[in-house]
C-alpha cells in the first residue's frame, strides 16, 4: 500500500511538471516511487508534496505549485506547514485565470499559504497564534476546543478541514478557502 502511495504521488507530481514525457526515466521514478533501501515510505521518507498529492484532493494547489516554480521549494523546505486549500476552493477566486498568467502573483499568493515552521495541529495553542507567511505577510491561526482556521490580515477566513498530511520535515494542513487578501 505504501509503495501504491507513493507511486500515485510521484504519477500527480510528474503530470504536473513541465518535463517532457520523453525526459522522465520510468526505472528512476519507480526507485523513487519505492523508497529507499528497504521500501520505507514512512512520513520522513516522503517529503510534503508526496505527501499532500497523496490527500488526494489538493491537485489544484500543487499544479499552482508548480506552476509558479514553488514545487521543490516546498518539497526540500527544512521545515514547513503549508495551509493547502482543497481542489473545490479555487472555484470561488475571483480572477484565478488572470493570477495564473502571472507566475510572480501565484508565487506570492501560494506562499502566503506556508510558514517556516512544522507545526503539527496539536501543537497549536488554544486562541490565537500569529504567524509570518513565506510571502512575509502575517496570519492568525486561531485553535477554538481542537477546531483550527486560519485568518488572512485583510479578512479572509479558511477552516481546516484535513490536519496533519505529514511528510519529511513538514505537514500540510487542508483548508476551505484560498487564502486570498
Amino acid at each position: 500500500m505504501r509503495t501504491l502511495t507513493a507511486s500515485v504521488a510521484i504519477l500527480a507530481l510528474v503530470a504536473c511538471s513541465e518535463t517532457p514525457e520523453s525526459q522522465v526515466d520510468p526505472a528512476t521514478a519507480e526507485q523513487t516511487a519505492s523508497g529507499p533501501a528497504g521500501g520505507d515510505m514512512t512520513p520522513a521518507s516522503v517529503d510534503v508534496v508526496e505527501a499532500a498529492s497523496a490527500a488526494g484532493n489538493l491537485d489544484v494547489f500543487l499544479k499552482a505549485a508548480t506552476d509558479a516554480g514553488l514545487g521543490e521549494t516546498l518539497a526540500q523546505a527544512d521545515q514547513i506547514t503549508i495551509f493547502a486549500p482543497i481542489d473545490e476552493a479555487f472555484g470561488a477566486v475571483e480572477g484565478l485565470d488572470q493570477i495564473k498568467q502571472d507566475k510572480q502573483q501565484l508565487a506570492q499568493l501560494l506562499k502566503r499559504h506556508a510558514v517556516a515552521k512544522t507545526l503539527m495541529a496539536d501543537e497549536i495553542p488554544a486562541g490565537e497564534t500569529e504567524l509570518q507567511t513565506l510571502s512575509g505577510e502575517t496570519i492568525t491561526v486561531v485553535n477554538n476546543g481542537g477546531t483550527i482556521s486560519v485568518q488572512t490580515p485583510g479578512g479572509t477566513r479558511a477552516m481546516v478541514v484535513q490536519a496533519d498530511i505529514s511528510g519529511g520535515k513538514g505537514v500540510v494542513h487542508a483548508i476551505d478557502t484560498v487564502l486570498v487578501k
